[in-house]
């Protein structure tokens, strides 16, 4: 685990100090340390920062030895509880005219803050603190989301949420309660003590991928990064990560006697190691070695995973694919063209680096489904029964 000190200003203008633990698989937790930098106006301010800072690094090289101590009193006492529906205004206000992100996003997240009022109206604490914000509030809300609130966007035909609407909402609500961890208003985010059962979680029907003809529409679509789409279509084809595509060293292109493969040592996100095929559509999208060194990596301009997210979706509006794709999705894609060409469940794990075969038994259900599919298109002709799709629990 990597422990990190990091700091957020708050509106007062003083920083808050707070730890960002880093665990395997990307995870990222905080923890408040209720120790404020104050601006420095002479000497004195100085000398109380670095006695605070002081303070702090202390605490961080605790954390990093397992030791659990009582805190001690500061100078400055923490904040007062904020409430909780006011603070949310301040958090729109706060993402919208101070980090300036995307209009779309800020309607997402107006939209899940009055949700989190009508819930809070719902079980009659309008006026509820911040700080009360507990693991049983998070699991009662996302309860509520599923089986109590309704989208009324239409009033006479009120409906449930669907399961991407229900998964962004727990992302947004997610990351504003992160945020208040930064601010020193809350101590931790309840979310991370939930049971995984408690969540709302992807599903088979959330992974999406690209079929043969819309891959076919996406390479043909014109881009302005075309080195997005060189390293996406390489991904569709061998399966690999973003960031274990972008660390790829010319060095992991092996020969063998059944022909090329690369060999990555250690996956960055599981640190599993994984050798697969290079085959011939995949070596159509890699760059010319030339006179490439082993050590020099193979995608030299790899694109950021953001800056390769954003290229993606405008290449998918021009290809006329109607689904919301991610640099991931070229996973999904890799994993349901192996097995519709006939892998085995076992052998597209391995090449996929996966921990628990239970994850790859998603894909096997999403192709199941679209054989399923296909039979009930020719039993439509003839006027049979369709074909029931895959019910596998997962």
């Amino acid at each position: 685990m990597k422990i990190e000190l990091r700091n957020r200003k708050l509106p007062s203008g003083n920083r808050s100090l707070y730890l960002e633990f880093y665990e395997k698989g990307g995870k990222r937790t905080y923890e408040s340390l209720n120790l404020f930098l104050i601006p420095e106006k002479d000497d004195n301010d100085r000398r109380i920062n670095e006695n605070t800072l002081g303070h702090a690094l202390k605490i961080k090289a605790e954390r990093i030895l397992g030791i659990e101590k009582e805190p001690e009193q500061t100078e400055e006492a923490a904040p007062p509880s904020r409430v909780f529906s006011e603070w949310m205004d301040e958090y729109e206000v706060y993402i919208s005219d101070e980090r300036k992100l995307s209009s779309s996003y800020c309607k997402n997240v107006h939209s899940m803050t009055n949700i989190v009022k009508g819930y809070l109206q719902h079980i009659r604490r309008p006026r509820m603190l911040l700080a009360k914000v507990d693991k049983s509030f998070y699991k009662n809300f996302l309860t509520y989301l599923k089986d109590v609130y309704k989208n009324t966007k239409s009033p006479d035909t009120p409906i449930e949420l669907s399961k991407k609407t229900l998964l962004l909402l727990q992302t947004n609500f997610n990351t504003m309660l992160n945020h208040a961890v930064k601010e020193g208003l809350l101590k931790k985010n309840p979310f991370y003590e939930l049971d995984s059962r408690e969540k709302f979680r992807k599903t088979a029907s959330l992974r999406e991928y690209l079929t043969i003809d819309e891959l076919k529409a996406l390479a043909d679509a014109p881009t302005g990064s075309p080195i997005t789409k060189q390293t996406f279509l390489f991904c569709c084809f061998t399966g690999l990560r973003h960031s274990d595509m972008a660390a790829l060293r010319w060095m992991d292109i092996q020969k063998t006697d059944d022909g090329e493969v690369i060999h990555v040592p250690s996956m960055q996100k599981t640190k599993r190691p994984v050798i697969v095929p290079l085959g011939i559509q995949a070596r159509k999208w890699m760059p010319d070695g030339g006179d490439a060194s082993p050590e020099d990596k193979v995608f030299a301009d790899a694109p950021t995973l953001g800056c390769a997210n954003r290229a993606l979706k405008h290449m998918a509006k021009r290809a006329n694919i109607d689904k919301e794709i991610s640099f991931h999705c070229s996973r999904h894609t890799f994993a349901t063209m192996t097995l519709t060409a006939g892998g085995d469940i076992y052998t597209t794990s391995k090449l996929l680096g996966h921990s628990n075969i239970h994850t790859t038994e998603i894909y096997a259900d999403v192709v199941m489904d679209k054989k399923a599919d296909a039979v009930n298109l020719m039993n439509g002709l003839f006027g049979k029964e369709p074909v029931q799709k895959s019910q596998r629990q997962r």
